[in-house]
């Protein structure tokens, strides 16, 4: 704390007991009011106001001051904090807070809940405890002996707005929490959003620190650092920058290893397409040859085509020539044909006046017809009213026999309400259906444990055939050779005969990369019998020979872990070859090794699948082991010895030749070789076929018990359907029965009922009687009025009857004289008749003409239409040879050339070509991926390039004035500091460097735990919190014991830059909350100290605080 000065009023605080309930006096906030000061402000001190336990609390100047016009407060920036209110909460009963906009110093001994003020702010602004360090649950916080506490924060609002104010009830029963905003109950997150709204970051350790995470953020890595300093001081696009640049990083790291894996495979792929390619190009050549034969069969059709297409161009010259001359004769007939012409257009032209007459007469006719239909229609209407009144009269006389009959029904309901109902006993019958029903219930519960047993046996049965038939496989395996090799791997490798079996059986679900090849004891074999012992004794023993062979190594991992997994098996070898065959090469050459006198090498002795081989050539060099089968002189070895020949075979030995190159010297280890026990034909045995039998027949004998319990079990269960059906009949019959006797019942009590409905009907038909003769006189005077509509539509079907008269007569005369204009065409055809059959004549055999060349034209499209259907078959480089050859006079010489050469050229084999294009293709597959990839990678990196060069940029900037603040805290105590940047390929490794020098005569050094003390790394800290605080996105800040480990020169320079920073003009609301504080610390106007006092030893019985007196009091036991 500050010097103490003379008191001239008091300070009154009243501060609450953890143990007793607060007074009944109301709780009054009076603001605290700033002194003014004409000296240094070292000694000055200033005190808000504090509610605790409903006392009133009175701040004022500690050194009497009371006029605050010359050191006004900045008003609070939107976002900060103007008032806390608690109750119930951690050690408070109940308090209140005012809080200054710029530094507010949190003091009191330990224990008085100065850090409870930290934890009231994280939790009333909706976030959770985790960020406290503290208590996980939310319940804890609620005061010792209380079920509910609260917390109402009041802040800044934005624009002269209304100050938001946030409360949050949490209640310690079920650990739950209800929030408010100005009085409405809201949910969390909308709590939380409007923190954010104004830039509030609880989780941000630069933003806020409690006491329980100052050596988390003091031990926070300098990755982390940079990332907490972004989302403190720098826009929110900067760390979506940075994120980004992390993402796009891994991605280009990613492109890279793919391009560099994918360029081996190439390469690799490449170099077998070589090694094949000659064997390739004779079989491309003699498919070429294949080809044309099959082009030139196919071209044979040709000569006909063409014939025909003569004999078409023939026809179409002719048809030409025809042409003309039927256009001449047309020509010389054009006067005859135009008289025609014309007479026939008058016929028509009559023709159609004829045709519109006509309709006007059937336009005439319909009208009189429609008039006679309405006379019709309305002479109808007047005949309906008549019967009308005909129905009324015998509907009287009707409902007079209704009445009638009414009446005699209604005395027949009475008569059966005087009678007895029917009596219906239901618990007698219900008894009897109870014990039918218990009946139905035993059958069917024995049925569905007879269900049950006879599915128990059917799986049983299931489950020995499978067994049965596994045994009997197993049996017959014993006679193959495949099968006696599996038979040995279980004998000599239990683990590993099981292992290759899971595989098996999972393969196509485990997704594996590459090829997996079982054991060599399986898969391969040697060329002949006598070369068995030769090459076991060259491999190394039954790990070579046991081992199972994959050709990807992330296989190899997840085969390992799985099976271990899955079936607990470890005694069994995976081995990862990734290089082929092809890559083992022998250490001389075939001429070279004859020349030593050895026949070949072990690998030219066994046979198998090519990954198999080079395992193998890789664990036991049977690619460079050499083989003789007689004994080589001994001269021999001397040479072999200085040869690259270093292990080989002679005999019945083994050499191994192993050389020391420090000391020049070699020397030849012999082995004698041992008998073959694996690729040579084993006798079968016995004793096992003797087990295999008896497990078989045993297997037999329990199908067949099961299978006679399963009967036995299925004649129970026909005699209980049968007892089931006949309780279920004999229940049928009952409830039939009490059917009918409820039935009976029901229409006894339906009977009242029914009389007042029948009662009901009669008043009906006796109000129908009475409306009779009204209902008749309105039907007759309907009647009048269609009988006056008759008479004016007679008058109308006269005058259309007039109409049809004068149309039929205009008809008549029309017709006339189109039968004239029909003489004079006929007359003008009979005199042209020549010519039209001269014009028809020359026709006919233009078209006779005209149909032998479609016939032509059609086989010459039929055929072309067959050979092109052939020809579509063909590919395009054959299409190409038809093109060729189709114009060819002499196909016939050209097929039997083809033929012959054919025959002088061998067929090869197939099976290297579709090898060698099916690599083909994947060569193109990864040269294409390859250039995706290439192009992801490029457009990642230009990706990274553009943000980088906004964000680099942005982030230089920031912390070179980060750094410069830094720097400039540092020189104001007299020691030196600087931020930096540390950037690294990687941008996850990008970082904050500081650096830091305490001593003059010392360099500067990166701050971390081995060079500098606590209290120097505490005032790194606080200085780089405060070198945040102009740049700040965040309203405020808290620091919680920051000071402590800091030795008193350090508090006091860091006490005095924390004043000077977080007292200038609209900067960020800071909190600092400590449970000592030096004497004689600088002190400014705009400090607000809120001094927290509490527990056992408070003064008794007074409501206010005398700071004069326990400061003299204070002094007093300092002086001693």
């Amino acid at each position: 704390m500050p010097g103490i000065v003379p008191n001239r009023r008091k300070y009154v605080d009243m501060l609450s007991d953890d143990e007793e309930e607060s007074d009944t006096r109301s709780s009054v906030s009076i603001g605290s009011k700033r002194a003014r000061y004409e000296h240094d402000a070292s000694v000055e001190s200033l005190v808000s106001s504090l509610h605790v336990d409903g006392h009133q609390n009175v701040s004022r100047p500690l050194n009497g001051y009371d006029d605050a016009d010359d050191y006004s407060q900045d008003a609070h920036q939107p976002g900060s904090l103007v008032r806390i209110h608690l109750k119930n909460f951690v050690t408070y009963t109940e308090a209140e807070f005012s809080l200054g906009p710029s530094l507010n110093m949190i003091i009191g001994p330990n224990g008085t809940g100065k850090s409870t003020l930290v934890c009231a702010i994280c939790l009333g602004l909706g976030w959770s405890p985790v960020n406290l360090g503290r208590a996980k649950e939310i319940g804890e916080f609620v005061k010792h002996g209380n079920t509910e506490a609260k917390i109402e924060i009041e802040i800044a609002g934005k624009d002269n707005q209304r100050n938001p104010i946030i409360g949050r009830t949490i209640r310690k029963e079920g650990n739950k929490s209800h929030f408010y905003i100005n009085g409405r109950q809201v949910i969390q997150k909308e709590v939380v959003k409007l923190a954010r709204s104004f830039s509030i970051q609880i989780d941000n350790l630069c933003q806020f620190l409690p006491q329980d995470r100052v050596v988390e953020f003091a031990a926070l890595q300098p990755i982390a650092l940079l990332t907490e300093t972004q989302r403190a001081a720098a826009p929110e696009q900067m760390v979506i920058w940075h994120d980004n640049l992390k993402e796009l990083r891994r991605e280009e790291k990613r492109f890279e290893v793919e391009q560099k894996n994918e360029d081996a495979h190439l390469k690799t792929l490449q170099a077998r397409q070589e090694a094949t390619r000659h064997d390739v190009e004779r079989w491309n050549e003699r498919q070429d040859l294949v080809t044309k034969s099959k082009v030139l069969e196919k071209c044979r059709p040709l000569v006909e085509i063409r014939r025909l297409k003569n004999q078409v161009e023939e026809m179409k010259a002719e048809k030409t020539a025809l042409k003309r001359e039927l256009q001449q004769l047309v020509a010389e007939s054009e006067p005859a044909r135009v008289a025609q012409e014309n007479m026939e257009s008058y016929r028509d032209q009559i023709d159609q006046i004829t045709q519109a007459r006509k309709h006007s007469v059937n336009a005439a006719s319909k009208r009189a017809e429609s008039l006679a239909s309405l006379i019709k229609r309305e002479q109808d209407t007047i005949s309906e009213f008549s019967n009308q009144v005909t129905a009324e009269k015998e509907g009287e006389k009707q409902r007079r026999q209704d009445v009638k009959r009414l009446v005699g029904v209604i005395s027949q309901i009475e008569r059966s309400m005087q009678e007895e109902p029917v009596e219906y006993d239901p618990e007698k019958f219900e008894g009897q259906l109870r014990e039918l029903r218990s009946k139905v219930g035993d059958c069917e519960r024995r049925d569905v444990d007879i269900r049950a047993n006879m599915a128990a046996i059917v799986r049983q049965v299931k489950d020995l055939r499978q067994a049965f038939q596994e045994k009997t496989n197993e049996r017959a395996s014993l006679d193959t050779q495949s099968g006696q090799q599996a038979n040995l791997l279980l004998k000599v490798s239990p683990d590993t005969a099981h292992a290759w079996d899971w595989i098996q059986l999972h393969r196509d679900s485990l997704g594996l990369k590459g090829e997996i090849h079982g054991p060599p004891i399986l898969n391969c074999s040697v060329t002949e019998p006598h070369f068995a012992g030769v090459v076991e004794n060259a491999l190394g023993g039954l790990a070579d020979m046991t081992a199972i062979t994959c050709t990807s190594i992330d296989d190899t991992r997840k085969l390992t872990d799985k099976i271990f997994a899955e079936t607990g098996l470890h005694n069994f070898t995976l081995r990862t070859i990734p290089k082929p065959l092809s890559y083992y090469r022998s250490p001389v050459t075939r001429e070279q090794l004859a020349a030593y006198g050895f026949e070949g090498w072990v690998i030219d002795y066994i046979r198998g699948p090519e990954p198999v081989l080079a395992m193998l050539c890789e664990n036991s060099k049977i690619h460079r082991t050499a083989y003789a089968a007689e004994t080589l002189p001994k001269d021999r070895h001397d040479v072999l010895a200085k040869s690259p020949i270093q292990v080989w075979i002679e005999g019945p030995k083994k050499y191994r030749v192993s050389k020391r190159s420090e000391y020049n010297q070699s020397s030849t280890l012999v082995i004698e070789l041992k008998p073959a026990r694996i690729f040579t034909d084993q006798p079968v045995d016995g004793e096992e076929k003797r087990r295999l039998d008896n497990e078989v027949r045993e297997i037999e004998r329990l199908i067949q018990e099961l299978r006679q319990q399963h009967s036995s079990l299925k004649e129970e269960q026909q005699r209980l359907a049968e007892q089931n059906a006949q309780a279920k009949k004999e229940s049928h019959a009952i409830k039939q029965e009490i059917k009918a006797k409820q039935k009976a019942v029901a229409e006894f009590q339906l009977l009242p009922e029914k009389k007042a409905n029948k009662e009901a009907e009669l008043r009906g038909l006796e109000d129908l009687t009475r409306e009779t003769g009204h209902r008749i006189l309105e039907i007759k005077a309907n009647s009048e009025k269609s009988a006056l509509k008759v008479a004016s539509l007679t008058l109308d079907y006269v005058k259309a009857v007039a109409t049809l008269r004068q149309a039929h007569e205009n008809l008549v005369e029309a017709e006339i004289r189109l039968i004239e204009a029909n003489c004079e065409v006929e007359s003008l055809k009979d005199e042209n008749a020549h010519i039209t059959q001269a014009l028809q004549d020359k026709k006919a055999a233009f078209k006779q003409l005209d149909a032998q060349k479609k016939t032509r034209t059609s086989q010459y499209n039929n055929m072309v239409r067959r050979l092109q259907q052939d020809l579509n078959d063909l590919s395009e480089e054959e299409m190409d040879l038809a093109r060729k050859y189709q114009e060819s006079p002499d196909l016939d010489n050209e097929i039997a050339v083809v033929e012959t050469r054919l025959q002088m050229m061998a067929d090869g084999n197939p099976s290297v070509v579709r090898a060698y294009e099916k690599r083909e293709q994947e060569i193109e597959n990864t040269q294409r991926k390859l250039q995706k990839i290439a192009d992801d990678l490029s457009s990642t990196q230009a990706e990274i390039t553009s943000i980088r060069d906004q964000w680099e940029p942005e982030l230089d900037r920031l912390v070179a004035k980060i750094s410069d603040g830094f720097s400039h805290n540092f020189e104001q105590i007299g020691c030196a500091g600087q931020v930096g940047v540390y950037k690294d390929e990687d941008f996850e490794n990008w970082s904050i460097q500081i650096q830091v020098r305490f001593r003059e005569n010392e360099s500067m050094s990166v701050l971390d735990s081995h060079r500098q003390s606590g209290g120097e790394r505490a005032v790194s800290t606080i200085f780089y919190l405060m070198a945040l605080q102009d740049m700040a996105r965040s309203p405020f800040r808290v620091v919680d014991e920051i000071n402590q480990g800091m030795d008193p020169r350090n508090e006091r320079m860091v006490h005095e830059r924390m004043v000077d920073i977080a007292c200038r003009e609209r900067t960020s609301q800071y909190f600092l909350i400590t449970p000592k504080l030096l004497n004689d610390l600088k002190f400014h106007p705009k400090m607000t100290v809120h001094c927290i006092a509490s527990g056992e030893h408070m003064p008794a019985g007074n409501d206010e605080l005398d700071f004069r007196k326990l400061s003299q009091l204070a002094l007093r036991i300092n002086k001693g």
